[in-house]
């Protein structure tokens, strides 16, 4: 079932790889309101999971991004990541996909814009040298390559790459989701993870601590909503486990400050456990 969507999902992965040029993040993250809506608009579709997206965001920030811009790209990518959103699909349908999209991006931008209000934007000193895209060295110049170097690249970066990097966690999910239809009985989950609030409560506090793959993790949860959790359980899953981590805390709290952390794990919580909510209300599930 997941790897009919798993082979676009990389292919696509390569594409936007090879498609956008170095130096354009850090181009249109600088300051602002419109830095916001960039940087979650930039995450939303790459292929940066939970554990490449750190680097990333963390590159992005000493490159001159906002606070508020740089968290924003660390919600916005590894929930929405491109092979999550073919996942997603092949799993919960077109619905759930809008769902997590609209999501993503508006806990991304309400995070920025909070973190930059309470903060400033801080805005650091940022070094004259541009990284080339493809070979990930300083440069004098960007690259550029052929047509034939570019397809080899995008299958590279795409099968290959972040094949390496999300197929062990797919694989995990899965063997979790397979030992979950086998030997939990399908009353237990939706007596204690049902309807109502305190359910999602316990999810996003299962889901904050956890250093999980949004990819690996739909199989996992998949199963656990086919033995009784509600898809607003699911969603709160899928947004805090993913988006937050120890690992994720701790760098930002050495990189950015303790406040920029808590501002970040409060403020994904508290966003997720409203939109769970109010999905529940409004579409009773």
């Amino acid at each position: 079932m997941a790897l009919p969507w798993l082979l676009p999902g990389y292919l696509f992965a390569g594409i936007l790889k090879v498609t956008i040029p170095a130096g354009f993040l850090e181009k249109h993250v600088g300051g602002g309101f419109k830095s916001l809506i960039y940087a979650t608009l930039i995450g939303i579709p790459l292929p940066l999971c939970s554990c490449g997206v750190i680097p990333a965001a963390m590159g992005l920030r000493r490159r001159g991004a906002s606070l508020g811009a740089t968290l924003s790209f660390l919600i916005a990518a590894p929930i929405t990541s491109v092979t999550t959103l073919f996942l997603l699909y092949a799993f919960f349908g077109l619905e759930f996909v809008l769902i997590m999209l609209i999501a993503g991006f508006f806990i991304a931008i309400f995070t920025g814009l909070f973190t930059n209000l309470l903060m400033g934007s801080q805005e650091v000193i940022v070094k004259k040298e541009i990284k080339c895209s493809h070979c990930g060295i300083t440069c004098e110049h960007e690259h550029y390559f052929g047509v034939k170097e570019k397809i080899k690249e995008i299958f590279r970066y795409g099968f290959l790459e972040m094949g390496r990097d999300t197929l062990p966690w797919i694989l995990l999910g899965l063997f979790g989701a397979g030992v979950i239809a086998a030997l939990v009985p399908k009353g237990i989950i939706g007596q204690y993870f049902g309807a109502g609030f305190l359910p999602l409560v316990l999810m996003a506090l299962i889901g904050a601590p956890m250093y999980i793959c949004s990819t690996g993790s739909i199989p996992f949860v998949a199963a656990l909503v086919s033995k009784g959790l509600t898809l607003s359980g699911a969603i709160v899953f899928l947004i805090v486990g993913p988006a937050t981590n120890l690992s994720t805390f701790f760098v930002l709290a050495r990189e950015l400050g303790k406040k920029v952390a808590i501002i970040y794990l409060s403020s994904i919580i508290i966003l997720s456990l409203i939109l769970g909510y109010s999905v529940q209300l409004l579409f009773k599930i």
